[in-house]
């Protein structure tokens, strides 16, 4: 179950999973072309998909979904809790605490925290039916440093890191894992139309390798996790940032 996969890092996770042999559940907050498409480029390859439209931060539409997941496939073993609130709209509200909207520190909270717990807390169950899961929450690179701006989201990223390891360790006597990635600069097509070609040479010059990451890098960790190449890999945060968070960015080649 790949929630978040209509488009960048949720889509080619899915299709990844899929090549490997995965069937995928699709979640998304509306069953427009990106989530169409990426059931088409799973069908492509042979793989077999279920769509489900779901607002993740309902209970009710939540507990549907994993509902559907188990009547289609019989099971859930893998979880990619992916979705996230990262639109234009979304961060141009999102200032330092003082400037903050309290309604944007709300709805941050509940797409990119409470969304991640309901799934977890509707999945859990079946994959402890089955014997076997693996959850993987998608965090951010924010959670290793402060900022003057973005207070919601970066609160809300560091909260999926102790769910992270609260549900490793609550369920993995189940043989329930859980672990979270945290991205850095990912060169998602949303990604590609906002940023200019010299900011992305300035971010590979923040990095300690001389590229800036493309999904497939997160999507390549992320099947890992969920594979049981990984089995005694929980509770774990793996940054995969290209070295970004381990050194002053002062320091770096463009710096």
């Amino acid at each position: 179950m790949v929630v978040g996969a209509a488009n960048g890092i949720g889509r080619v996770t899915a299709l990844m999973l899929a090549e490997r042999g995965a069937r995928l559940v699709l979640g998304d907050l509306a069953m427009g072309e990106g989530l169409q498409g990426c059931a088409e480029d799973i069908a492509r390859i042979g793989g077999e998909t279920l769509m489900v439209e779901v607002d993740h931060t309902c209970e009710e539409q939540v507990a549907a979904l994993a509902a559907r997941a188990v009547e289609k496939f019989g099971k859930v073993n893998i979880l990619v809790n992916n979705a996230a609130g990262t639109s234009p709209a979304f961060q141009a509200e999102d200032r330092d605490v003082v400037n903050m909207p309290v309604d944007l520190w709300d709805r941050a909270m509940a797409v990119n925290l409470r969304g991640p717990m309901l799934t977890s807390k509707h999945v859990i169950p079946h994959m402890i039916d089955a014997g076997y899961g693996s959850i993987i929450n998608t965090t951010s690179g924010v959670i290793f440093r402060g900022d003057s701006v973005r207070a919601a989201y970066s609160a809300s990223k560091i909260g999926i890191v102790s769910l992270t390891m609260d549900i490793a360790t609550a369920y993995g006597k189940k043989n329930v894992r859980c672990n979270a990635v945290s991205p850095g600069v990912i060169l998602t097509e949303g990604l590609r139309k906002v940023l200019t070609p010299e900011q992305i040479e300035g971010f590979a010059g923040e990095n300690l390798v001389p590229f800036v990451g493309q999904p497939e890098d997160i999507a390549e960790v992320t099947c890992f996790l969920a594979s049981p190449a990984s089995r005694y890999i929980t509770g774990q945060v793996l940054a995969v940032d290209g070295g970004m968070h381990v050194h002053q960015c002062s320091t770096g080649e463009n710096g």
